[in-house]
């Protein structure tokens, strides 16, 4: 792969081309998280091997070619499949650079803030991100979601970090330190696991389902351990958690599409939104009808003829609003 190796080389060195970028953006997509990872660790510049040579005019630097060359608000429609993110962790003070190939650098609060441990990562509209936590555990993170930690918090005895969004934790296994997800209403604990968490601030209830290992959930008034193959809900008003099994549960996170088993079109609507800009409408009188289904990630004419074919609807479009109106 002596392409992509030049490609990284140019990418760090300033020289890619609008062309070559694409290449890159191509051959990104094409490889393994371990791949990334290789490429990205050979090509890095020797200002970014060593913690104590990287120096405030080197982050910036790089968060702002990033920023520049890559992410393009001509994109607004865009929905990208998959998106790499890497991060870099410097081990002796866990400084993480979370540097997102195709689209952008995760925004940080700062250089000093995180020399000083604080961190936080988010994904805009549109956006799936991979982010890599400083003990190797991962995140795939859903459009729209925050993830936040400091390094007081999170260290060799204890991994907390603060959530609200949708995401599939896969956690590096480590007995001395407890990781523990808190959601603002409920706490998720676990040793080494993969589990997918659904829970945005607003909405009256959050979804646990845990695929491998074991979590325990604490919540204000109920707690529970949970096994393989189940899913939690929890109520963001009374703190109940109701337990069920669920057969063949997968994350949307990674894939082409967004799946949809009997929900209200309200719900759907919700969920497009996370994907595409603007607003979504309804009539009201529609907003409890269920639906069935999947759709596009990446094709939104599509997604809407799927649903106004299935609701006997018409589309009205405005700058800043997608409307669904019945059919005359």
């Amino acid at each position: 792969m002596k392409q992509a190796n030049d490609l990284f080389n140019k990418f760090y060195s300033g020289k890619l081309s609008p062309e070559e970028l694409q290449q890159l953006r191509y051959e990104v997509n094409q490889m393994s998280d371990d791949e990334i990872d290789g490429y990205l660790s050979e090509s890095a510049p020797d200002s970014m091997e060593s913690v104590h040579r990287i120096t405030p005019e080197d982050a910036e630097t790089i968060r702002q070619r990033l920023a520049d060359e890559i992410y393009s608000g001509s994109h607004h429609y865009r929905i990208y499949r998959r998106i790499a993110t890497v991060a870099a962790v410097m081990i002796p003070i866990f400084i993480t650079l979370t540097i997102v190939l195709g689209i952008r650098v995760a925004r940080l609060d700062g250089y000093q803030k995180v020399i000083a441990g604080e961190q936080t990562i988010r994904s805009g509209n549109g956006e799936e991100i991979l982010t890599v936590l400083p003990d190797g555990s991962r995140v795939r993170m859903a459009p729209e979601s925050e993830i936040r930690y400091s390094l007081s918090s999170f260290n060799d005895k204890t991994r907390n970090v603060d959530w609200n969004g949708e995401g599939v934790f896969e956690v590096a296994h480590n007995r001395q330190s407890p990781f523990v997800v808190h959601t603002g209403y409920f706490d998720i604990k676990v040793l080494g696991t993969i589990f997918s968490v659904d829970v945005r601030h607003g909405n009256g209830e959050a979804t646990v389902y845990l695929k491998e290992g074991s979590v325990e959930l604490s919540a204000s008034d109920s707690s529970c351990r949970l096994s393989p193959g189940y899913l939690a809900t929890i109520s963001s008003v009374t703190g109940e958690i109701s337990v069920k099994r669920i057969e063949d549960f997968d994350s949307d996170i990674g894939s082409n599409v967004l799946t949809f088993d009997d929900v209200t079109l309200a719900d759907v609507l919700s969920r497009l939104k996370l994907y595409y800009p603007g607003d979504f409408e309804a009539p009201e009188e529609m907003a409890s009808q269920r639906f069935t289904g999947t759709l596009p990630k990446n094709n939104l004419d599509e997604a809407l003829t799927i649903i106004t074919k299935a609701y006997g609807l018409e589309v009205e479009w405005s700058a800043e609003r997608v409307k669904l109106v019945r059919s005359e």
